[in-house]
């Protein structure tokens, strides 16, 4: 018997005795479903691979709708709408109806209503509102409702963005669970679990948004109450009977819940019913709970508890009625901390490959949507368009899954992991093939010539493209370029190609400025680096072809260690390595004048088996904990230089398995890292967790700053939380953050800066005054009993690319923001053949400039999606948060009437973030905080933009607008 049943027994606990009225008790009937983890989404879904788990989505469903039209006072929520979809799809039109007329009933209701439930914090604001979006868009075109009330029981830690987009999504609530243990208990007994939070500085009090930590903290239901659990007892209830169970049961419920109540300010708890993929056989568990709500609602004298089948919308307006005064939180829940030295922080860096294959998805999924989009003033037979649509739907699916926090977070099965990545590649080659056909369309719609063939190249990242093999044989390569931001850009390409000899020219005929040097991953074949200049959103042409003249090829020298130091400068940027160590040991800013000394090297920590003293938690896919606070050094790098008129090149072996490349091209003003990482060794028995520490002169005072969701950047401290006497459990690992797109830190008497700009989620940390690491990769030998029942031990290749810059404090927001967007957008290349330049020029056009400008440097274009109906979905953000730069960081407008060259605005609405209802329609719950503020009771939204009048955005702002367009000159 546990404590609270002894007091129970022993009459010690008074029910409804701190209460003149009784406790309302709002039982939330629920089943959360993994849109993968043990099992892959199919399996899943169908309850297949059962020595795994025992769970199957399509009876949940189909046993719930059962069961909910036997009781009219039944009520369930669900919440993964990628399962729900696909269970629609296979129901009857009766059965449709039946469910159409629970969800108008009240009954069954959709809370969050994202495809899935979202990692929070290795995500990034672009795809979380998409995968939102895809859910969204599914409830409202079936059912015409709009979910209000976020529901992340089950995230790792929670970020400050997820409160700030579900605000701008229409949402009155977010639940969460996950938090450090230690915030935990301070809440708990100062009846602090529930609390305004304002996750955004820049957009500030328009966002607030009620907060409520469940209980416990856990998401199942109370303690002897899952009536599907085995060892779990039924409600008895006829006293005829043997065993007849009913009062002891209501009895430690009813102790339960009083209990719970005590950390809680109104007269309303929400106790969850259900879990993880419960409700399989729905009417074992509401047949019990009918019981036992009967019973205690006719002993409401002996109990003091009303209870009632609710949905956490109906709790919500019942605590809003209170009109209480609640704490404001601005901070995030970073890291999550358990119990036992259990810091979730490891999985911010698992599985860095999928997160990295996740990030260019998405580029190419908007690079799709956009290129399709502003083609629509092409005559229709040149492109499919429902084709095109279906298509670009099966890698947004595939995106909207790989959200889920069990995928890109990599906590994660191997075999689940693998049908990711699958997933994800079929959704690419269908948008590709949208990417190639819209392309050759736009080539060649003013020609009245076939279009082209293209061909994609999915390894450059590994120096191969058989596209250009042609070369050889004298044929000409024409590259067409696809940009996804809405800006011009100038950077630079690397393509691999056989020979030896071959020159870049543009579709005038013009040479262009390149550099051929051999292909680093192969001993035979080269790469050919050149510059490349695109319109926004635009497509420009450059051709590869054989020269008729031997060109020089940049090949690398090896130097000596012990030697002079090295040094590649532009004109913009000196680095300089050490002469003996061989590292990078420091940065001049040529435009500033300002120098950075440290020293960057490779280190691994040795993640703990769980076989010590202090405490049995191993490091695995979720847990990052070292064995020992220092890590070992990688070793002594050699080091090789290759200098040439495009880029300059420092290429250090640290280890057969560890190379990094450190490149300056003409014109930079950053290093650009590669690191390539083989499958770390383990044949000495030792997990191995891989970082990069910068060790820096700066003066820091132990801050750094971590983004959240590529949004705005939050404060870090070294020991430290801001809400709560923090006490120090794992000193590496509890100093952990999470970070998307970039960190920094930066020294406010010397106006210098260091940031990091990454082209992949992983964790990051600030260990001691001056310094930051990025951990890169995870070899792990123990699973952390966590939940994933088996080790990290991936052994896949991983290149990945970090971006390095040193300026002023006050100059290097403009600098990194627009880095980001460059490295994690990439240009798409596609091949063609021709036989010469001419030949082609003369056939097709090498340019496409669908912008009649590009847009401001502050402007970001979020969306730009057409739907089937021939509506046009278009966001807009601002770059910036408040205070970043002095002129960057203040509104700005933009006329979405003059945005393209070729199609004309007709009309628009401005929508919620997630486009299912008008802006001009919201009115979200208003909530007073502790320092008296208010806004009036419910607070509606901006004005709405429907004539194409300027839009004017402020620093984080996202607008939505839901447009029309045609062709510019068609009536």
């Amino acid at each position: 018997m546990n404590s609270l049943a002894l007091l129970v027994a022993f009459g010690l606990f008074c029910f409804g005795c701190h209460a003149s009225a009784p406790l309302n008790v709002h039982i939330i009937a629920h089943t959360h479903d993994d849109v993968g983890w043990l099992k892959t989404v199919d399996e899943y879904y169908y309850g297949a691979n059962e020595t795994i788990q025992n769970a199957g989505v399509q009876y949940i469903l189909d046993t719930v709708i059962s069961a909910l039209q036997e009781n009219p006072e039944r009520r369930f929520i669900y919440v993964e709408v990628a399962f729900f979809a696909r269970w629609w799809r296979e129901q009857s039109d009766g059965m449709k109806q039946i469910v159409r007329d629970l969800v108008t009933n009240g009954q069954l209701e959709f809370i969050n209503g994202g495809w899935c439930m979202n990692d929070e914090g290795v995500t990034t604001a672009t795809d979380i509102i998409d995968q939102m979006t895809e859910g969204h868009q599914f409830l409202f075109n079936e059912f015409g409702v709009q979910p209000r009330i976020g529901w992340h029981i089950d995230p790792f830690g929670h970020s400050a963005s997820q409160p700030a987009l579900f605000a701008l999504m229409g949402f009155d609530a977010f639940f969460i669970m996950r938090i450090d243990h230690q915030d935990y208990a301070i809440r708990a007994a100062t009846q602090n679990l529930e609390f305004v939070w304002r996750g955004s500085q820049s957009l500030g009090p328009s966002i607030d948004t009620f907060s409520s930590v469940l209980y416990g903290p856990t998401y199942s239901s109370p303690e002897g109450f899952c009536f599907e659990c085995m060892s779990v007892q039924p409600i008895m209830d006829d006293p005829n009977l043997f065993n007849f169970n009913i009062k002891d049961r209501a009895d430690v419920f009813a102790a339960l819940m009083h209990n719970q109540s005590a950390s809680f300010r109104t007269n309303n708890i929400l106790i969850t019913f259900g879990a993880d993929f419960q409700f399989m056989n729905a009417r074992i568990n509401f047949k019990n709970m009918d019981k036992l709500m009967g019973y205690i609602n006719n002993n409401v004298d002996q109990y003091g508890i009303n209870m009632f089948y609710s949905t956490p919308s109906t709790y919500v307006d019942a605590v809003h009625a209170a009109g209480l005064k609640w704490s404001l939180k601005t901070d995030d829940f970073w890291p999550y901390g358990g119990l036992f030295h259990a810091y979730w922080t490891g999985y911010f860096t698992s599985r860095v490959a999928l997160k990295g294959y996740v990030r260019t998805r998405s580029s190419l999924l908007h690079t799709a949507d956009q290129l399709l989009t502003t083609a629509a003033a092409l005559p229709p037979q040149l492109i499919d368009v429902a084709g095109s649509l279906r298509n670009i739907s099966t890698l947004a699916e595939a995106m909207a899954v790989a959200q889920h926090h069990d995928a890109v977070s990599g906590t994660a099965k191997q075999h689940v992991t693998d049908d990711y990545a699958e997933r994800l590649s079929i959704g690419s080659d269908a948008a590709v093939s949208v990417i190639e056909n819209v392309a050759a369309a736009v080539v060649s719609a003013d020609s009245g010539k076939a279009p082209p063939s293209f061909q994609y190249c999915r390894l450059l990242n590994e120096s191969v493209c058989a596209a250009t093999d042609g070369l050889a044989q004298g044929t000409v390569i024409p590259l067409v370029f696809v940009n996804p931001l809405a800006w011009d850009r100038l950077e630079y390409a690397r393509v691999p190609i056989p020979i030896q000899h071959v020159e870049v020219v543009n579709s005038t005929g013009d040479l262009v400025a390149s550099q051929i040097q051999p292909n680093p991953d192969f001993s035979t074949g080269y790469v050919i680096i050149f510059p490349v200049a695109t319109p926004a959103l635009g497509i420009n042409t450059y051709f590869l072809r054989p020269a008729q003249t031997k060109q020089r090829i940049a090949r690398p020298v090896r130097r000596k260690a012990g030697g002079s130091n090295v040094t590649i400068e532009n004109e913009f940027v000196r680095a300089t390595f050490d002469g003996s160590s061989n590292l990078l040991t420091a940065v001049v800013n040529k435009q500033t004048g300002q120098q950075l000394d440290f020293v960057q090297n490779f280190f691994w920590y040795n993640g703990s088996s769980g076989n010590n003293a202090i405490s049995p938690q191993a490091s695995g896919a979720y847990i990052f904990r070292p064995n020992s606070s220092d890590p070992f050094a990688v070793g002594t790098p050699s080091i090789s230089v290759i200098t040439g008129p495009v880029v300059q090149e420092v290429r250090q072996i640290f280890s057969p398995w560890l190379v990094q490349v450190t490149r300056l091209y003409s014109g930079a003003m950053h290093l650009d890292l590669e690191t390539t990482i083989q499958p770390m060794p383990i044949d000495d028995g030792m997990s191995k967790e891989l970082i990069r520490r910068y060790s820096t002169a700066l003066d820091t005072n132990l801050y750094s700053y971590t983004d959240a969701n590529g949004l705005e950047f939050q404060q870090r401290r070294l020991n430290y939380r801001p809400t709560w006497n923090f006490t120090v459990e794992e000193p590496q690992s509890g100093n952990y953050y999470p970070t998307t797109i970039g960190a920094y830190i930066n020294d406010a008497k010397a106006n210098l800066q260091l940031t990091l700009v990454g082209d992949r989620a992983r964790g990051c940390a600030s260990l001691a005054n001056g310094a930051i690491e990025l951990m890169l990769q995870r070899r792990l030998l123990f699973d952390d009993h966590q939940g994933v029942g088996e080790p990290l031990n991936e052994t896949l290749t991983v290149r990945t690319s970090e971006y390095v810059v040193v300026d002023s404090i006050d100059r290097s927001a403009a600098v990194f923001r627009r880095l980001a967007q460059t490295l994690n957008q990439p240009l798409t290349v596609l091949f063609g053949q021709a036989s010469s330049v001419d030949a082609w020029t003369a056939a097709y056009s090498a340019s496409f400039e669908p912008m009649q400008a590009p847009l401001p440097a502050n402007v970001r274009l979020e969306t730009l999606k057409t739907y089937a109906d021939g509506q046009i979905l278009l966001r807009l953000a601002h770059l910036f948060a408040v205070g970043e730069d002095a002129q960057l960081s203040q509104n700005v407008t933009v006329d979405i009437s003059k945005l393209f060259t070729n199609l004309e605005f007709v009309s628009g609405t401005e929508m919620t973030l997630t486009a299912n209802r008008p802006l001009a329609e919201l009115r979200r719950l208003s909530w007073i905080v502790q320092d008296g503020s208010a806004q009036p009771q419910r607070s509606g939204g901006e004005s709405a933009a429907t004539d194409g009048v300027p839009v004017t955005l402020a620093p984080m702002q996202i607008r939505t607008f839901m447009t029309r367009f045609q062709p510019t000159g068609r009536n």
